[in-house]
């Protein structure tokens, strides 16, 4: 009986860990579905963003050719903020940005588990959080 309790438990701590990074993920991440276009994308995380800005919410992004195709990955910034090129440091910390990854300009994946896995199968070095 000891151990079914315990597994019970561990079940509990499991789905409460999930529905808790569930309820972390910004509205518009949860709106990007991998085979959208990129500038699907674009108006999907630009909800609510202030002014013109060609790349709303997008803290920074990475292009890379590999293999011939088109590489293309955006950090969404829940606060809209952007990187400053030439500054040392980073303003808003990796773990706080959502990576969404594509491929000649369509969605394939998004977030850190795919990121890390992308990375890992093409030798890009992983960011550290």
């Amino acid at each position: 009986m000891n151990s079914f309790v315990r597994g019970r438990r561990h079940a509990l701590v499991a789905l409460s860990g999930m529905m808790l990074l569930g309820a972390c993920t910004d509205k518009r991440v949860k709106g990007v579905d991998t085979g959208i276009t990129r500038d699907s994308l674009l108006t999907v995380i630009g909800k609510e963003a202030p002014g013109v800005d060609s790349l709303p919410n997008v803290y920074m992004q990475e292009r890379y050719l590999i293999d011939g195709k088109n590489y293309e990955i955006m950090y969404f910034s829940p606060t809209g903020r952007h990187a400053f090129i030439g500054v040392q440091k980073d303003t808003i910390p990796w773990k706080d940005l959502t990576p969404i990854a594509m491929i000649d300009r369509r969605v394939v994946g998004k977030g850190w588990s795919y990121i890390d896995s992308l990375y890992t199968s093409h030798k890009i070095p992983v960011k550290k959080r």
